[in-house]
């Protein structure tokens, strides 16, 4: 359901949750991403992902399950690789290497390489659902990152995290990474505008959706 009614009395989040799934395999995994954020004007986004990991050819893929097309409520979540020290904002998330998405009814092959699962990093972009007009709309938009290992039975550990709360720029890795909940204010006082980007509507408004790469 739509959580319109979510008002923090300061900008916060939960820290990003990690699981790892299909355990029983030893060349698939699913890692599955949570965590809510909320802004300082009542605001509110969850994290909601599943990141498909499977091997080919002795190399590690990665892609990203995108829910802003699921019949019901979207959720507006992608990611990408990103390097130490990457800034990554509005400005700048797109030039990133997307992780591949993919949907419920496509191929698992394929997808986007991951030259060192040993230890590498992964930008986020999170934004606030909205209805409006019987339309699904992204609101506030926040960036963060994690740093994550991946060890040879493709379990991943979440060795660090990090976002703006404020919806600015946030630096990949560039201060000290924080336990699970601690918040990272990277982007001082900056209040990001409001954005409104229509993506989905009820029913189906072809073109309706932006690109967001």
């Amino acid at each position: 359901m739509l959580c319109e009614g979510a008002i923090a009395a300061a900008a916060h989040w939960e820290g990003v949750r990690l699981s790892n799934y299909g355990r029983d395999s030893e060349t698939t995994r699913d890692y599955h991403f949570s965590g809510d954020i909320y802004g300082e004007n009542g605001e509110f986004a969850w994290m909601l992902s599943d990141i498909y990991g499977h091997m080919e050819n002795g190399n590690l893929y990665l892609k990203h399950m995108d829910f802003s097309l699921e019949s019901m409520e979207p959720t507006f979540n992608w990611w990408a690789l990103a390097l130490y020290g990457d800034v990554v904002s509005e400005a700048t998330f797109n030039s990133l290497t997307a992780i591949e998405d993919f949907y419920s009814n496509d191929s698992y092959t394929g997808g986007t390489l991951v030259e060192h699962p040993s230890e590498f990093y992964m930008a986020f972009m999170v934004s606030e659902v909205l209805l409006e007009n019987y339309c699904y709309v992204a609101g506030q938009t926040w960036y963060g990152w994690v740093h994550v290992a991946i060890d040879e039975t493709l379990e991943m550990t979440l060795l660090g995290e990090g976002i703006d709360l404020y919806g600015g720029a946030v630096t990949v890795g560039a201060i000290p990474e924080p336990s699970s909940g601690l918040l990272l204010l990277a982007g001082g006082a900056l209040l990001a505008m409001r954005r409104r980007r229509n993506l989905r509507c009820y029913p189906p408004c072809r073109g309706a959706l932006s690109a967001h790469r």
